[in-house]
């Protein structure tokens, strides 16, 4: 408790001033101008409606889900605050705080597992403070808190921690009934973290990782190939059932999508490792002049292109 009042009070003090940054970008057409969140009323009905919003007909309900946890907090937001800002950054900041917080306790909780059970028992604590610090006041970190339509991602965030949370409580549970309730509560955290944004289908791939690593007692030659050869399968399952529930004209929309962009589809993928590349050296060199809400990225044309960022 003590190291989780901490964190609070660390996060507190260091997004304390932000409460009052302003509107920015895509917070326009997702929250100001879609009227189906305006909401008011609490009624069922109207809660539910926002589930199938559409940013780009914000006038009437879409056909598919559309990330509806996100949206759902955010039609409530609006409800009590309209457009002060100061309701919406409390909410991310307490997403922020809570998926800190369920990461250590995470962290904290892997530790018993079989494979590192006594290793660092008298370490675990201190290890699983520093991790979850480091990840909370790392600076990448500010666009996803302040910037208050990328509630998307820190949703996600957290209800994908959540679900690892308790999955490793259910696998160092020995009561059947216990066991059968955490999973269930996992998988309910996972679909949340699907409902929030959809890049949260890597869960699976992380289970499995913890699972092999931390639960079962294999060489690691084996635990290498079976992580990587299942990892894939249930990606390209995840994938396509997400695809399914919530996009399913995702491919055509795609391709017509690019006949607006100053860059093709091919030219996307040629040039995503790169920007893939240039966020995870953020996370170790995280100076402020290399974050920014946007960048100035150089389309890449071909692989060997001169692999300047911008």
């Amino acid at each position: 408790m003590i190291a989780i009042a901490l964190l609070f009070f660390l996060i507190l003090a260091i997004y304390s001033n932000t409460f009052y940054a302003a509107w920015q970008f895509d917070d326009k057409p997702n929250i100001i101008d879609n009227q189906l969140l305006h909401l008011k009323d609490l009624k069922p009905e109207s809660l539910f409606e926002t589930f199938y919003t559409d940013p780009h007909d914000p006038w009437n309900p879409g056909k598919k889900l559309n990330r509806p946890i996100v949206f759902l907090t955010f039609a409530i937001n609006w409800y009590f605050s309209q457009e002060k800002v100061f309701g919406y950054h409390i909410v991310n900041l307490l997403i922020h705080f809570l998926t800190a917080a369920f990461l250590y306790c995470t962290i904290l909780n892997l530790f018993d597992a079989p494979s590192l059970k006594e290793k660092h028992e008298r370490n675990k604590y201190f290890i699983a403070i520093v991790a979850a610090v480091l990840w909370a006041v790392n600076p990448l970190q500010t666009q996803a808190v302040t910037y208050i339509v990328q509630r998307m991602a820190s949703m996600a965030t957290m209800f994908y921690v959540m679900s690892l949370f308790f999955y490793v409580r259910c696998r160092l549970s020995d009561a059947s009934l216990k066991r059968i309730l955490l999973l269930l509560v996992s998988i309910l955290c996972f679909l949340l973290a699907l409902g929030s944004k959809e890049n949260a289908a890597a869960l699976p791939a992380a289970v499995l990782l913890i699972e092999v690593t931390c639960f079962q007692n294999i060489n690691w030659r084996f635990r290498t190939t079976a992580y990587w050869s299942a990892s894939v399968l249930i990606a390209v399952f995840v994938v396509f059932a997400s695809i399914w529930l919530f996009k399913p004209q995702i491919f055509p929309s795609i391709m017509k999508g690019f006949e607006y962009r100053p860059f093709t589809l091919a030219e996307r993928l040629l040039t995503e490792p790169r920007i893939l590349l240039y966020h995870l050296s953020q996370l170790l060199y995280p100076v402020p002049t290399r974050l920014s809400v946007e960048h100035d990225v150089v389309v890449s044309t071909s692989l060997w292109q001169n692999p300047r960022f911008g």
